[in-house]
């Protein structure tokens, strides 16, 4: 049952609904206007699970503490300073606010206050950030909605496959061997041998690597699930010159123990030396691929060689396949 108080002090009149329901705390709320507070009662009054949730753990929980608690409990995927840095900004804007209180035009107005240089691809995964959060409070704490998931993600321009020819990489590989890092050539080399990207590579230790059978072990990937990285006999032989035979990084920081060295400006300088323009360390991933591609390898076998769960991320290096599907065709169907 539920009933509406009207209060009048110095700052003027609100509207205070009660709702009692056996079993469940007093919903109380306070709204400036009458209409509000009615239309309220009867949204609460209409949906036991919005009652449970007002009478719950999600109406006592805030943000901040949910995130604290998803991160301490829940997440297990790769990259956590990332995750946590896209979290700090949500935390920002709703730290003490109950979670039943965070609507999806809260969230909308957020989405619209990230800085305006972030690209389409960059903000959705902001708000796969906070989604995934609120995922964990409808199972956790009662919420009985996740009002994220009402919230359309922008397009993305996925086409982007920029690969080294020829030339380039016999250029580059000229520049990071002469590098000032003596790692850059190896880092370099793992990347387009193996396509795996650089925070599986910096997070790699010695004791993932078996010699032996010419392997790495990457125990979390970005999808949350663990990947073997086939080493080619190059590779190896490099690593084989630093192997120091423990559990600390392969790439690790001299200055900071336990840190996988930021490699930032030895890396533009040796694209500066080799004149590579329009490239990121990202795009060694996309030359492994595009390598792939041109060589016979099928769209499935470059997506279990990159990781990815659908194979629509892998259809970027699809037109590279042409001459390879030319070939199959002429082969079995040419005496037709």
């Amino acid at each position: 049952m539920s009933s509406i108080q009207k209060i009048k002090n110095s700052k003027g009149v609100s509207y205070r609904v009660h709702i009692r329901r056996k079993g469940i705390r007093t919903i109380t709320k306070t709204f400036p206007t009458k209409r509000l507070a009615t239309q309220f009662a009867l949204k609460v009054e209409g949906d036991r699970q919005i009652q449970l949730a007002f009478g719950g753990r999600s109406n006592k929980t805030t943000f901040k503490d949910l995130v604290g608690d998803y991160l301490l409990k829940e997440y297990q995927g790769s990259y956590p300073r990332e995750q946590k840095s896209k979290l700090k900004y949500w935390v920002g804007l709703f730290g003490d606010k109950q979670l039943v209180y965070i609507t999806k035009s809260d969230i909308s107005n957020g989405i619209h206050k990230l800085p305006s240089h972030l690209t389409n691809a960059t903000i959705n995964r902001y708000k796969a950030a906070i989604s995934v959060v609120f995922s964990y409070a409808c199972r956790e704490y009662d919420l009985p909605d996740n009002p994220v998931r009402h919230i359309r993600p922008l397009s993305e321009d996925n086409a982007r496959t920029r690969y080294l020819s020829d030339d380039e990489r016999k250029r580059l590989f000229v520049a990071v061997r002469q590098s000032n890092w003596n790692k850059l050539y190896l880092i370099t080399l793992l990347a387009i041998t193996t396509g795996a990207r650089k925070g599986e590579l910096t997070s790699l230790k010695w004791s993932d690597i078996d010699f032996d059978r010419q392997i790495a072990y990457i125990s979390t990937t970005k999808n949350g699930e663990p990947k073997v990285l086939p080493l080619t006999g190059s590779a190896i032989a490099e690593l084989q010159r630093f192997n120091k035979q423990d559990n600390s990084l392969v790439f690790d920081s001299e200055v900071k123990p336990g840190r996988a060295y930021c490699f930032t400006k030895p890396w533009k300088k040796a694209l500066k030396e080799a004149e590579i323009t329009d490239f990121t360390f990202h795009s060694l991933r996309h030359t492994c691929a595009s390598y792939l591609a041109m060589n016979g390898a099928s769209l499935l076998e470059i997506a279990d060689v990159l990781g990815h769960k659908q194979i629509q991320m892998t259809k970027r290096y699809s037109h590279l396949c042409i001459d390879h599907k030319a070939k199959l065709i002429n082969s079995v169907m040419g005496n037709i």
